[in-house]
């Protein structure tokens, strides 16, 4: 590995508000390497990133670009210096061809008259795209490509501007595996032309995958460097979360035998499933459905909670067939829907925590003439952060400046102040932190000792062996086959989801 550092931070830190995000952080990047930043949410992963990228400026410190210091004024000049960001949310224009996204607003060539020489734009866009081993072409339309593939997009157009050094967040969420193949063969790439990356993940199979080194953040500061080819899995948890994860299974297994069955799909179909799924879950048990990207598991949680027409089969509910005209229906019959998108679909950004978890249960609140009493609000609000462990436990502060696992705790807590009896959640951990994912364990474990029935819709297997009684895996739009976490493991549950019995 190239030894030359081409970046160094010197005791850096940052506070707001008197909260200190990085107290002394020390970091070095190497030329050409991909380096990954791990810690929980509000570890300091972020305010780092906005610093390197001319969002927030360091109270305190110096960093050394290249052996020089500077000072990073805002984002533009951060991109001059050859540092670029590439976040979660997609900054392409759908509309546009991915030549035009590559160099909007840096065409390479134009004419005494300002007009962009078209034939130039896309004899450069495809030099870029042949350079790196990109098969995509410079004349499609962004808005055809996948997600994978805008990603690489995204990537190109930092590279267009010389950048050297990319920030990588979270590349690939959402993506399939072959898509994460892809993006890492790029990288890989990248690296031989020596490119440098910082890559942030929750994911530590891919940190070992494809980073060389690991920097670990806990509470602002750096706790932790370390060599990925002699890291371990228990080593980088306990550097991130402070102690030891104990143990592979978060509960033992329980079997249906004799339990009383909650709910029921008998070839049941919706409008947005291609195949009709059956199934059954009794009182008590956790039952996970899995599959690849496009496999149909968030359609068929959406259809249970009756977000989409029935089309045909039966739903039952303790053995009496229901009919969900929408979502507000299921909650008569005690059920709560985590959906995947937590941001758009279970939360309020903008409103308050106390404001977000008592929104289903306004009725419960009110008085006669229909205005909230603000004395109850807060009570139930109050309980319900402490049931969820809430951090910080205010429960006024907006719900946007909570980190992603503590607004999963809210979309949690609204529904469980309901005291359902069936909890259907979509994605439940994705984009959280470790710590953060222990404690929706956690709640999930208490809901079902407590005889709730719970079905967790998710594309982490690992996660679902860990937590589930039984799993189920769809593949194209229905179910391909049922396993007992007690004889199931990674590979057995990927052989059913990208088997040839699951053809359209």
């Amino acid at each position: 590995m190239n030894e030359e550092l081409i970046l160094s931070l010197r005791g850096i830190e940052k506070s707001f508000g008197g909260v200190h995000a990085l107290n002394g952080v020390d970091f070095e990047l190497r030329r050409g390497e991909v380096h990954a930043l791990l810690g929980e949410n509000g570890a300091g992963k972020s305010t780092l990133i906005k610093i390197l990228t001319g969002v927030h400026r360091p109270d305190t410190g110096e960093i050394l670009l290249r052996g020089n210091p500077v000072t990073i004024a805002d984002p533009i000049d951060a991109r001059r210096r050859g540092i670029a960001a590439i976040y979660q949310e997609l900054s392409l224009i759908d509309t546009l061809t991915v030549a035009e996204n590559i160099f909007l607003g840096n065409e390479p060539v134009v004419t005494p008259l300002g007009v962009s020489r078209t034939r130039q734009l896309y004899a450069d866009s495809e030099a870029f795209l042949k350079r790196f081993g990109i098969a995509i072409s410079s004349h499609a339309v962004v808005g055809d490509l996948g997600l994978g593939q805008k990603r690489v997009i995204e990537i190109v157009k930092a590279l267009a501007i010389n950048a050297e050094i990319l920030l990588l967040d979270e590349p690939t969420t959402g993506m399939s595996r072959a898509e994460i193949d892809t993006l890492f063969g790029i990288m890989a790439s990248l690296k031989e032309k020596n490119v440098t990356m910082i890559y942030i993940s929750h994911y530590l199979d891919e940190v070992f995958r494809c980073c060389d080194r690991a920097t670990v953040f806990r509470d602002g500061r750096n706790v932790g460097r370390f060599q990925m080819a002699a890291a371990t899995v228990p080593e980088l948890v306990r550097a991130m979360i402070g102690h030891t994860v104990s143990g592979e299974r978060y509960r033992p297994a329980q079997t249906a035998d004799g339990a009383e069955t909650v709910i029921e799909a008998r070839w049941f179909q919706s409008a947005v499933m291609r195949h009709p799924v059956s199934f059954r879950v009794g009182r008590g048990e956790i039952v996970g459905f899995t599959g690849i990207v496009g496999a149909g598991k968030s359609e068929l949680a959406g259809s249970l909670f009756g977000a989409h027409r029935k089309t045909g089969g039966e739903l039952l509910l303790h053995g009496k067939p229901v009919r969900f005209r929408s979502p507000h229906d299921t909650r008569a019959y005690g059920m709560a829907y985590i959906p995947e998108d937590r941001k758009s679909q279970g939360l309020i950004l903008s409103d308050s925590v106390e404001d977000n978890i008592v929104l289903p249960h306004i009725e419960q609140i009110e008085n006669r003439l229909g205005l909230l009493i603000s004395r109850k609000k807060r009570a139930i609000a109050q309980r319900m952060g402490e049931r969820v462990r809430l951090q910080p436990p205010d429960v006024r502060m907006k719900a946007g400046n909570l980190s992603g696992g503590n607004q999963q705790k809210v979309v949690l807590g609204k529904w469980l102040t309901a005291e359902p009896d069936i909890i259907l959640l979509d994605e439940p951990t994705r984009g959280i932190d470790i710590g953060a994912k222990a404690e929706i364990y956690r709640l999930m474990t208490q809901m079902a000792d407590a005889g709730k029935t719970v079905l967790v819709f998710s594309s982490e297997m690992e996660e679902l062996l860990s937590i589930c009684d039984r799993i189920l895996i769809l593949c194209k739009g229905g179910i391909v086959g049922e396993k007992q976490v007690g004889d199931a493991t990674v590979e057995s549950l990927l052989t059913l989801a990208l088997g040839a019995d699951c053809d359209e």
